[in-house]
């Protein structure tokens, strides 16, 4: 974060324009890769506050704060026992993104790249029950672990077209991120495992006013 910080200051010294918003839409892909493993129960929505830097030439800086609530249910069992769990956590984006407009009146088209680096973090309730194969005694547990996974990156790119009115904006757009690694990655015995989904498509719409 302190790598945003630095070139948020660098950026606004040399920026021709200024905008503040918010952006949200949807998620179109799934978050999990699993075959019976892991159900998501993640939300689909994702909200969070924006800033745009004008700069020369057709292009401008976007830094984005993008917040998902995300979660899973998983659960497995056979003749000695089974296990059932649950996790909710918070998962936050911060895409910075290099745009390109095309210098075309009222609606303009646009093009964007960058990365966005991905913290995610929650906690996951547990209960298990194992069977003693040879008196037929079940043993019960409960517990509750934090899920503090580890921390990702996205290769992103997207498309959209801004429109506005005076100070307001408003762009739809569609954008692709290609996670480099697996930030959940759970596996065991006999198959059991389920991954966070590498691919990630959003429908978003950014909602900007401009500061000067």
């Amino acid at each position: 974060m302190r790598s945003v910080f630095v070139l948020f200051l660098g950026t606004s010294c040399f920026a021709q324009s200024f905008a503040i918003g918010v952006k949200g839409g949807v998620r179109v892909t799934d978050d999990l890769t699993s075959g019976f493993s892991a159900t998501s129960e993640s939300k689909r929505y994702v909200v969070g506050p924006m800033v745009e830097f004008g700069l020369p030439l057709g292009l401008g800086l976007e830094v984005n704060a993008l917040y998902r609530a995300e979660g899973y249910r998983t659960a497995f069992g056979n003749f000695a026992g089974s296990f059932t769990a649950r996790e909710r956590a918070n998962s936050w984006e911060f895409p910075i993104l290099l745009k390109y407009k095309l210098p075309t009146p009222v609606v303009k088209p646009y093009v964007e790249a960058g990365i966005a680096p991905r913290t995610l973090s929650g906690y996951e309730d547990s209960n298990s029950i194992l069977i003693n194969l040879q008196t037929g005694q079940q043993t019960f547990s409960r517990g509750r672990m934090n899920t503090n996974w580890d921390n990702s990156v996205g290769v992103v790119v997207g498309g959209g077209i801004r429109f506005g009115l005076g100070r307001i904006g408003v762009a739809p757009e569609l954008r692709y991120t290609r996670w480099t690694s697996t930030s959940i990655n759970v596996s065991g015995s006999q198959g059991y495992g389920f991954q966070s989904a590498q691919n990630q498509i959003d429908v978003l719409v950014g909602l900007t006013w401009k500061a000067h």
